[in-house]
């Protein structure tokens, strides 16, 4: 065979035949199977009659039975010889036989359908489906995607489309990306409408981002596309400029099958376009079913209202007009811009709410929740600047009056405010988390080794079991390693210690210094500096 020629010879298969004769030359090359020398038939006829008792054991056995038995017992490695030289050649047949299966294997393999598609068809499956490590590539392309890869399921071969396209299951998880840079390229809309119907009547998960401050012609034309689809909503997690915000306030119809609902907007300096005060959006509001909303602070045109059964909530304080009929909430997280007037008067009571994140402690002064277990709130400042002494009394003020107002028997508590130091914290809060279980907090330096002296009480948060305690990052660089080895000798609480992440890996040799409290089973941690400390916005038990 030559390259120019391209010609195959295939060798011809020996034939049975050949193959039978050469199993039997390799016999024949086995020396003549020897005939077994045996006993007498009298002889044999008398050992039976000696095992089977119908003959005693005479003296004169003796003299002829021990040179019968080193007679057979001679013989014997001849045979075993014989045996283990066939069994050499069985194996060596075995291991051609399960080459000559693995080869066959191979050949057909290389007349699969899949094999005859052009290879501009191939590379486009593989783009589909390449992991994009550095998040290039796709910041630039609308994209389709589904949970179970679909498309790139149906392009394998005609048995797999028919079985893909009648599997209506493997269509109902949607993500639609439409970056803010576009380019040329095909549009998605006509490929969304072709491939809805494949998702038959079942429930919809639906992830859309649109980026940038306006929605391309093709955005606007896929979201119209899902809205037409409302009805069959399961979960909708929605990142929709202005444009697109609008035409779903716009939008009516019923959500029967809505559950979980996540709406945000790009961040956009260039359009600080608002609607009127006041004016809330009853879209959501028909959807007897919802009962998760995250609803990003990024938000500013406008509120929604939502449906009362609603158990899960993420929203800012500020644009819920009617967070007061919401008395099923088992979990609510609030955010509070620094700017932000708070309308209500008097205190909202939610009956059920278990979790509770606030991003100002302001909050609380508008709150009563006397079913109220975990609560984490961020770092809080009555001035200009940050940490102050004053500040740490407020909070403690603050979060005094709310426990009292609430009589809620707090189990788990999370800070990035050193509140525990507040000399009114020691005296006056502390004695009001008895049911305290886990107790989360930024070290201050200062007031440290005064709040070991004070653990050291048995009386003190006697029911604590979990003590994290964040190192900030600027300032601080140790801790008082000494007075929280006394305090750990006298009580039985797992310490983790966390420390963030800095450039110049300075942490490294903060935590090498700490190294010797790993003997006293604290666990220490390095921490990403945007981590979050407590119940993070949007993330629900």
């Amino acid at each position: 065979m030559t390259l120019e020629t391209n010609l195959h010879t295939t060798p011809a298969p020996p034939p049975a035949a050949d193959a039978l004769s050469s199993w039997d030359a390799f016999l024949d090359s086995i020396p003549l199977l020897p005939q077994p020398v045996l006993p007498s038939e009298s002889e044999y006829s008398q050992v039976l009659g000696i095992l089977r008792a119908t003959r005693p054991l005479l003296d004169n056995d003796r003299d002829w039975i021990p040179p019968n038995i080193a007679l057979l017992e001679g013989q014997l490695p001849v045979y075993e010889t014989l045996i283990d030289r066939l069994d050499t050649a069985l194996e060596e047949l075995q291991a051609l036989r399960d080459m000559m299966r693995e080869v066959s294997k191979e050949f057909p393999s290389t007349l699969a359908p899949i094999r005859r598609l052009p290879s501009d068809v191939l590379r486009s499956v593989f783009r589909e489906t390449q992991s994009d490590l550095d998040g290039r590539g796709s910041s630039c392309w609308p994209t389709i995607k589904f949970t179970h890869d679909t498309l790139t399921l149906a392009q394998v071969c005609a048995s797999w489309r028919d079985i893909v396209v009648s599997s209506p299951e493997l269509w109902s998880d949607i993500k639609i990306t439409f970056p803010s840079l576009t380019v040329d390229n095909p549009g998605r809309s006509p490929l969304l409408k072709t491939i809805l119907p494949l998702s038959g009547q079942l429930p919809l998960d639906i992830r859309l981002v649109s980026d940038g401050d306006t929605s391309s012609g093709e955005a606007i034309e896929a979201f119209s596309s899902l809205l037409r689809e409302r009805h069959r909503w399961r979960s909708a997690s929605l990142k929709l400029p202005l444009d697109l915000l609008e035409q779903l306030r716009a939008s009516s119809g019923k959500l029967p099958c809505l559950e979980s609902l996540t709406l945000m907007t790009p961040r956009s300096r260039w359009d600080r376009r608002s609607l009127p005060a006041g004016d809330v959006s009853d879209v959501f509001i028909d959807a007897p079913s919802l009962h998760k909303v995250v609803w990003h602070q990024s938000i500013g045109y406008g509120s929604f209202a939502f449906p009362s059964q609603i158990t899960h909530l993420a929203a800012s304080f500020t644009f819920i007009h009617n967070l007061h009929i919401h008395t099923l909430l088992e979990e609510l997280h609030l955010e509070v811009k620094h700017d932000d007037d708070i309308a209500f008067l008097h205190r909202i009571t939610l009956p059920k709410v278990r979790r509770l994140s606030v991003s100002s402690l302001k909050s609380l002064r508008h709150l009563s929740l006397p079913s109220l277990e975990d609560l984490a709130f961020d770092r809080y400042s009555v001035g200009i600047l940050p940490f102050a002494h004053d500040d740490v009394e407020a909070a403690a003020e603050i979060l005094n009056d709310f426990i009292r107002s609430s009589h809620c028997s707090l189990t788990s508590l999370a800070t990035r405010t050193s509140i525990v130091y507040a000399p009114n914290s020691i005296q006056e809060t502390l004695p009001l988390l008895e049911s305290l279980t886990s107790l989360a907090f930024e070290i201050d330096d200062v007031s440290e080794p005064s709040f070991y002296d004070t653990l050291m009480s048995p009386n003190v948060l006697p029911n604590l079991q979990f003590l994290i305690m964040r190192l900030p990052k600027p300032g601080i660089e140790d801790i008082f390693q000494d007075a929280l080895s006394t305090m750990l000798a006298s009580r039985r609480l797992s310490v983790r210690i966390e420390y963030p992440i800095m450039r110049d890996n300075k942490h490294v040799g903060i935590l090498n210094r700490l190294e010797p409290l790993r003997q006293l089973g604290v666990d220490l941690r390095v921490e990403d500096t945007g981590s979050s400390f407590g119940i993070s916005f949007g993330k629900f038990a």
